[in-house]
């Protein structure tokens, strides 16, 4: 599957956490309506949905990191694997103590 840009997963989880809220908050309400316990239930749907928001975005973002650590350590290895293959350059110095040397 192909990896979203960060930007697209952070609007993402922005999305989430607006749904669970909006979600816990309505049926919060229409459980008041149907039941008449006056805004109870609409305060505890509010907890459920920020707590779900609050868990549910906490793993996402931990997923997100997790993947862009990944792909920054694949890319670390891509560049050593291509440093590897490259012929060694005879005409750069070995360090700068040779160079140094020369100078004098």
């Amino acid at each position: 599957m192909r990896q979203w840009p960060p930007a697209m997963q952070l609007m993402g989880i922005g999305w989430y956490v607006a749904t669970c809220i909006v979600l816990g908050v309505v049926g919060g309400v229409l459980l008041d309506d149907e039941l008449g316990t006056g805004f109870a239930l609409t305060l505890v749907g509010l907890a459920l949905g920020l707590a779900s928001a609050g868990w549910g975005g906490y793993r996402m973002l931990q997923d997100m990191f997790a993947a862009q650590a990944n792909q920054r350590e694949d890319a670390a290895e891509a560049r050593q694997r291509e440093a590897e293959r490259r012929p060694p350059n005879d005409d750069a110095p070995v360090d700068d103590e040779q160079d140094e040397e020369e100078r004098a």
